[in-house]
């Protein structure tokens, strides 16, 4: 079995995409499908240490990018990469062992909207393990996978470009060009790259786990048997929105994908808005692997999301010692939450939710 928490004595290489060097017409074909969490080369370089040190910033002892759209909640560092492997494990098993929802299923099995083979951009590429296991999984298929940042080694694919640039300023790829699109700050105008980029009937997924807890024995109530618990998310959320982070959106992603949705109309230069065949999946994901009332499947979950939630609850140190918190009191905090969550008595659960869209 793989240790998750191994140290790693590889190299980093990271690959930069070059916006002056960018070729529109040169670009590929049409995408499919995208993806986002936001594939190698078109024209990239190789960052120094120097410039790679320039995508990080040292705050409290602790590692965070320096991009203004990522809020500094989680630092930047190996441990957090390999939660990210974790997060993949649980969103594969809610999932039935799939990477992606039936309708991302089903356009990558029939070859893309062509029939040739879809293309698929992923945003964001973090540690590189849902492109890998895309690419393995789907043969066929061609993938461009993007991030801000060059957070970790990147092991080379045929079939996926992995580039780093500020996704922000816009998507360096053509308008219609790919099948799927997997889709963090700025929700409304990645809503209309996604769009831009996709072929007319090309399907969106944006797949999340958004930060709220609710009651164990009821899914549908929001959490408040785990008072600890419920100030920590309490906190995490207004730190979120003290950023700029747009957390409405995880309420109302169905409505925003509609094509009345006012954010639309805010690009004059767009002759289509939105998406039809809109859906919503949710899943629950337990937070410990209980004793009771649970299938083997569940305590799976139950069991990779304790690690998962325990390490994340850990990385608040620096966050609350962000916000004004002396260190030794972010300590206290994160002690006692640390205490409950570790108690059997206080059970909650997350939602996995997993929206998919067509362009219109």
């Amino acid at each position: 079995m793989m240790d998750l928490f191994q140290e790693s004595n590889g190299a980093p290489v990271y690959l930069v995409n070059d916006h002056q060097h960018y070729d529109d017409q040169g670009a590929g074909t049409d995408s499919d499908t995208f993806i986002s969490e936001v594939s190698s080369d078109r024209t990239t370089s190789t960052l120094s240490s120097q410039e790679a040190a320039n995508y990080f910033l040292e705050l409290h002892g602790f590692a965070y990018t320096t991009d203004k759209n990522l809020p500094l909640i989680y630092p930047t560092d190996s441990l957090c990469e390999r939660l990210h492997v974790i997060l993949n494990m649980i969103i594969r098993l809610c999932q039935k062992g799939k990477n992606v929802p039936p309708p991302a299923e089903e356009l990558l099995q029939s070859g893309g909207l062509d029939g040739r083979g879809a293309r698929v951009l992923d945003l964001v590429t973090k540690g590189g393990v849902w492109a890998h296991e895309m690419a393995d999984t789907y043969p066929r298929a061609e993938f461009v996978s993007l991030d801000v940042k060059p957070l970790v080694a990147l092991i080379p694919h045929a079939r996926i470009r992995f580039e780093v640039y500020d996704l922000y300023a816009g998507i360096a790829e053509p308008d219609a060009s790919f099948d799927i699109v997997h889709q963090t700050k700025d929700w409304n105008f990645l809503l209309r790259e996604a769009h831009r980029v996709l072929k007319p009937g090309g399907l969106l997924v944006i797949g999340e786990i958004p930060p709220q807890s609710y009651e164990a024995n009821d899914p549908s109530m929001m959490l408040h048997s785990s008072p600890r618990r419920v100030e920590a998310i309490k906190l995490l959320r207004a730190v979120h929105a003290s950023q700029g982070i747009d957390i409405d959106a995880w309420d109302d992603m169905s409505a925003r994908l509609e094509p009345t949705h006012p954010h639309w109309f805010s690009d004059s230069h767009s002759t289509s808005h939105g998406f039809y065949d809109i859906s919503l999946q949710t899943y629950i994901v337990p937070n410990g692997p209980w004793t009771t009332d649970q299938d083997q499947e569940q305590r799976t979950i139950g069991t990779l999301s304790k690690v998962l939630f325990e390490n994340v609850w850990k990385m608040l140190l620096p966050m609350l010692q962000i916000t004004g918190m002396t260190k030794s009191d972010a300590q206290a905090f994160v002690d006692r939450l640390l205490e409950e969550v570790g108690d059997a008595r206080y059970r909650s659960c997350a939602k996995y939710k997993v929206w998919c869209a067509r362009k219109i």
